[in-house]
């Protein structure tokens, strides 16, 4: 560069790429441990934290942010790549594949720039989009790029012929519904002796046992494998020894050259596109001094004597994300992982921020993994040399990072051994994981709609269902996956468009599959079965298959339940009707006593009344007016008092057998208060209604439950009154007759107080027979005016008896008419109400009433001595 202070410097502050670098790596660096103290998705903190607004609105602000910086760094590099989606695994697997895009162009630019450029194996075939040819047609518009990956090729490495393994192990080979079934005939390192069981998961399907779930759950480890251990950086691939098995002999002489180790490396190459299940290519394992390839197709049936290594708990294996690993083997050679080391899960406890085996090879070992073959055809045999260096790079520094990561463990634990055990332990509940085959439900299609947010009629989910069904039949047949019998994309487009001809069916292949080819027949009726069926909102076919689907797989019963929900809609899941609530509760009689409980009903105390409706049954009533407040202390029946006075009648016997005819003072007395009693009641029952013209109606109306209380109130008034004057009575009847003027003052003074009492009583009951007689009245009027209401739009002449009286005319013109109409007008003047009220109230001599019959003998008695 020319200038003057940046001559040396390749970028501004910067004298070297190197330098530039390795400053931004230390912020990388930084910014990542910071981002590791962040709570995310994963952690248990992140819901606490995800409960503050301010939290959320942070997090979606930055998340923007990022998303916008992605996007702009996507343009800029040309790479197209849609960022719309939140999940934070979508944008990092993004962001994995563009750095990888960036790179490799990096690493042609500089091999063009040197001069250097590798020749391609001509046994392998790179497959990239551009070898995909475009076919123009409405038909075929759907958009490919969703499909493809971000970076815009297609890491595959496919041999242009390849014989398929299966045809030798193919006895091995079971595709059918039955559960996968291992095939060990003994168990080696076992603690308990070998037995495989059927057992029943919770939708009632049936699996075997795993047949080394007792010892993986009863592992131990040594102190060698819980202690700090040296690491040595391994030799690289090149001056490495390697040995490649293919016979039976070179197997067992493997295995007795493994069992001399403590740990060693394990990886598993396999391919899925031309197999139903999938089946396993290659074995790697490494020691520290020599690595072997293990080739499985001409030795299929022997592998399980590898169960001699992978199932002895003194040997720690090393693998790397052995998840698919240890299903894989299973599923194959049924062979089973005891005592495993996983550098993912090791990576995932120290909080890595990448977690793959490249990232883990550039930190420790500096070594830069080329991961272009990791989609590659790994049937093909003879392996290119490229190949056999990929799989020996897997496995050749795993016993390295084995000892860096368990030191670091140890030291990040502060030498607590709880993180190393820790490792240990979720590598082995990974093994403890059991081999299912693939299966098919029935409503396994709508996944793809999901995915695609399609929307289909009946006739294209009809088509959908069939076609799915139809390509999973053929696949466990031909033993061919799914994708290629028949892809996703291919499927859909068929399914919807329900091409009417062959030819169309091909249309809408690109490039057209060979066992769609072969079968172009049988699709066709498909399609042609889904065009004839009415377009309707529910289809019965589909609901009919799905249900009998269910019950012939054994469902559940809400399960069950559900589909006979979809079968008749009225039917609610929801509805307990059928089941017994009401069992177990507690009841009124006890069942170990006997007894009666005490019913107490929840009720809400607004609908408990705090006052009885009638008055003798409360123990407390305000009273309405200020001027008399007279205490009720309790209801005392008619009977009851007639008992209080037997003793005075007694007396009273006694007396008129006994009598002198002398005068006492105390009997004058006693008939004072007997005559006042007498003319209290006296006026109570034989009130009669008198003629009254009322006046001030409304008021009255607005008045009507306030007096109708008041007169109750009266009512029991006067027989509290009439309690207190029998008391006295009794009591003076027991006690000796006054003797001095004294005693006499007291007695007069006393009946003037009670004489001044029953003249406002007589007062208050007049003044109440008034307004119950103008009530009367004006009841009587309302119900005359409501009956000619009824009787004009009515054609019946019925009238009903009238309180009051009233006569017939027979009207002649119209002028006598009107003149017995102005005659007819309501006059209270006029208007009889002692026999209106006669016919009604009943008679009121009638009425129990003690104290006035012991009046009529009293006077009896004075009659006959005054003679």
């Amino acid at each position: 560069m020319e200038g003057g202070g940046g001559e040396d410097e390749i970028l501004p502050g910067y004298e070297s790429i190197d330098k530039f670098s390795q400053a931004n790596l230390k912020r990388i660096l930084g910014v990542t441990k910071i981002s590791n103290d962040l709570p995310g998705e994963k952690r248990e903190d992140y819901d606490y934290y995800s409960t503050f607004p301010e939290f959320r609105k942070t997090m979606a602000t930055q998340g923007k942010k990022l998303k916008e910086m992605i996007k702009t760094q996507l343009n800029f590099q040309g790479i197209k790549a849609g960022v719309s989606t939140s999940s934070i695994d979508a944008l990092v697997d993004l962001l994995t594949d563009a750095n990888d895009t960036i790179l490799e162009r990096i690493n042609i630019n500089l091999d063009e720039a040197a001069g250097i450029k590798k020749d391609v194996d001509p046994a392998l075939l790179e497959i990239t989009e551009n070898n995909v040819s475009k076919v123009a047609g409405s038909w075929n518009n759907f958009d490919r790029r969703k499909k493809k990956p971000e970076n815009g090729e297609v890491k595959l490495l496919a041999a242009k012929n390849v014989l398929r393994p299966q045809v030798k192990f193919k006895k091995f080979i079971d595709n059918t519904s039955k559960p996968f079934s291992p095939r060990l005939t003994d168990k080696p390192h076992s603690k308990k002796p070998l037995s495989v069981l059927v057992e029943y998961d919770d939708n009632n399907v049936e699996f075997f046992s795993h047949p080394y779930l007792f010892e993986i759950e009863r592992l131990t480890h040594d102190e060698e494998m819980l202690a700090h251990t040296e690491a040595t950086l391994p030799k690289t691939v090149e001056t490495t020894e390697m040995k490649y098995v293919q016979t039976s002999d070179e197997l067992r002489e493997m295995i007795s050259e493994l069992r001399a180790h403590s740990v060693i490396g394990v990886d598993v190459e396999g391919h899925t596109y031309r197999s139903y299940q999938g089946i396993t290519c290659l074995i790697q394992l490494s020691t520290n001094t020599k690595d072997y390839l293990v080739d499985p197709f001409n030795i299929w049936e022997e592998m399980t004597q590898l169960n001699e290594i992978f199932a002895d708990p003194k040997i720690v294996k090393v693998l790397h994300g052995c998840a698919q690993d240890v299903v894989w083997l299973q599923r194959d050679f049924s062979l089973y992982l005891v005592n495993v080391f996983d550098t993912h899960q090791a990576g995932k406890l120290l909080g890595f921020p990448r977690l793959s085996l490249a990232w883990l090879l550039e930190r420790y070992c500096k070594i830069y993994a080329d991961k272009q073959y990791q989609l590659a055809d790994w049937r093909i045999r003879p392996l290119p040399e490229v190949m056999v260096y990929y799989a020996r790079q897997d496995t050749r520094y795993l016993i390295y990072l084995y000892h860096k990561l368990k030191g670091e463990l140890l030291d990040k634990g502060n030498d607590q051994k709880n993180l190393l055990l820790s490792a240990y332990q979720q590598s082995n509940i990974i093994c403890t994981t059991r081999y299912n085959k693939p299966e098919i439900k029935p409503d396994s299609h709508e996944s793809l709609l999901k995915k695609t947010k399609s929307v289909c009629n009946n006739r294209q989910l009809y088509a959908l269902q069939e076609l799915y069904s139809w390509r999973d039949g053929k696949a466990r047949l031909e033993d061919e996956s799914t994708n290629y019998v028949l892809p996703n994309h291919m499927l859909l487009k068929i399914s919807t468009e329900l091409p009417r001809e062959m030819q169309g069916i091909l249309a809408c292949c690109n490039p057209i599959p060979p066992l769609v080819k072969q079968n172009l027949q049988e699709i066709h009726m498909i399609i042609l079965k889904a065009r004839n069926k009415p377009v309707q909102t529910v289809d019965s076919d589909l609901l009919t298959s799905r249900s009998a689907t269910a019950g012939s797989s054994g469902l559940l019963a809400d399960q069950q339940a559900q589909l006979d929900f979809n079968d008749n809609p009225l039917l609610c899941p929801l509805d307990l009707g059928r089941i017994d609530l009401g069992a177990g509760l507690p009841t009124l009689i006890d069942t170990k006593t006997d007894s009666v409980k005490k019913l107490r009903p929840a009720v809400s105390s607004q609908l408990i009344k705090s006052d009885a409706d009638l008055i003798v049954f409360s123990r407390a009533k305000s009273r309405k007016s200020d001027d008399r407040q007279p205490k009720i202390k309790a209801f005392v029946s008619p009977y009851q008092r007639f008992r209080l006075l037997v003793p005075y009648l007694e007396k009273l016997k006694v007396d008129e057998n006994g009598s002198d005819g002398q005068e006492d003072p105390t009997a004058q007395t006693e008939d004072l208060q007997l005559q006042n009693i007498k003319k209290h009641f006296q006026k109570l029952t034989d009130m009669t209604p008198k003629p009254k013209k009322s006046e001030s109606r409304p008021e009255e109306e607005e008045d009507m439950e306030e007096d109708e209380g008041e007169i109750q109130e009266v009512v029991d008034s006067e027989d509290e009154k009439s309690d207190d004057l029998v008391q006295p009575i009794r009591a003076k009847k027991r006690e000796k007759p006054a003797q001095n003027d004294q005693d006499r003052e007291k007695i007069m003074e006393e009946r003037d107080k009670r004489a001044k009492l029953m003249a406002e009583v007589d007062k208050e009951v007049e003044k109440r027979k008034i307004d119950i007689e103008n009530k009367l009245v004006q009841e009587e009027i309302t119900k005359k005016k409501m009956k000619k209401k009824r009787k004009s739009d009515s054609t019946l002449d019925v009238d009903s008896p009238s309180k009051i009286p009233r006569e017939e005319f027979n009207y002649e013109d119209e002028e006598k008419k009107n003149a017995v109409k102005e005659k007819e007008k309501f006059n209270y003047a006029n208007q009889d109400f002692t026999n209106m009220f006669a016919a009604k109230r009943p008679d009121a001599s009638r009425d129990f009433n003690p104290y006035h019959d012991h009046n009529n003998k009293k006077n009896k008695a004075m009659k006959k001595q005054k003679k």
